[in-house]
């Protein structure tokens, strides 16, 4: 039995729910609706308890993310926090369960800090860019004039753009930007996305003529391989104690090789399902399903 949970307009979370269905695994609904909540009643004290959304039977494995898209419909604080609240309450219990099969249970902070990550990376054998965590305007100004470059948010959590565009945004005259970005060189198309989910690894190329996709929606993806960075992927992987994520590379002009720019630790993958014509979510059901 898994549990599938997040928000009720999660198009990956439909995917994931339409594969266990497939593969004729049972599953528990717990996509949050927008304007009404299931019931939620967890009683800390009693390990005998039974599961706080009112089912009877404990699910084997399970599947959350946080409602991204509720957010993005309605800005409104209230529905941000609501989405925060039910991810956190949830996430407590499963950690609070280590019989069921999650993903990343055991994950370590450093994969959640970009500028650290890279730096991991590089030591498990990954090609990284040149990289500046930076705010020093004249310092990025020589950096911009000696080549192209790109700048995105330390954070995450924003669209990657030009150097040149980042600094036009910093008021004249400013010595120092109001928050540090990564700076790196502009590499070029191809792009690759790859996931590791347990033992299995799909690799995708996506094409876009943005230099962020995510930004228009307008990407190509198609199934590829990349088997010369598998090795040293999960050598980071196994460095951060995660068992599923999705590395971003894209391509060294001078070289064609691929460098390694971030792996993601909650990915989303419906669009890259659909590419691989249902493979990738098989892939999820089957590791969690195995508990």
């Amino acid at each position: 039995m898994l549990l599938i949970a997040g928000g009720e307009s999660d198009p990956n979370l439909h995917a994931l729910a339409q594969a266990a269905t497939q593969a004729g695994v049972p599953w528990v609904d717990l996509r949050v609706p927008l304007t009404s909540s299931p019931p939620f009643h967890w009683d800390l004290t009693d390990p005998a308890a039974a599961p706080p959304w009112g089912d009877e039977v404990m699910p084997t494995g399970a599947f959350i993310r946080q409602d991204v898209f509720a957010p993005l419909n309605d800005p409104r604080p209230v529905v941000a926090q609501r989405a925060q609240g039910w991810s956190t309450a949830l996430q407590g219990w499963l950690l609070a369960h280590p019989t069921v099969r999650v993903f990343n249970r055991d994950i370590r902070a450093t994969a959640f800090n970009k500028p650290a990550a890279l730096i991991r990376a590089r030591a498990c054998g990954l090609r990284t860019p040149d990289t500046w965590l930076s705010n020093d305007t004249v310092r990025l100004r020589q950096r911009l004039a000696q080549g192209a470059c790109i700048a995105k948010p330390a954070a995450g959590g924003g669209y990657c753009q030009t150097l040149d565009e980042a600094l036009n945004a910093v008021e004249p005259g400013t010595a120092f930007s109001a928050m540090p970005a990564l700076i790196q060189p502009r590499l070029v198309a191809p792009e690759h996305r790859v996931f590791v989910i347990g033992p299995h690894v799909l690799a995708f190329e996506v094409r876009s003529a943005s230099l962020d996709y995510r930004e228009h929606q307008d990407a190509e993806v198609s199934p590829a391989t990349l088997p010369a960075v598998t090795p040293a992927l999960r050598r980071l992987m196994d460095d951060f104690g995660m068992d599923f994520g999705a590395a971003d590379f894209k391509t060294d002009p001078d070289t064609g090789e691929p460098v390694f720019l971030e792996l993601n630790t909650s990915p989303m993958f419906a669009r890259f399902d659909m590419a691989s014509h249902g493979a990738l979510c098989a892939a999820m059901i089957d590791v969690l399903a195995a508990a």
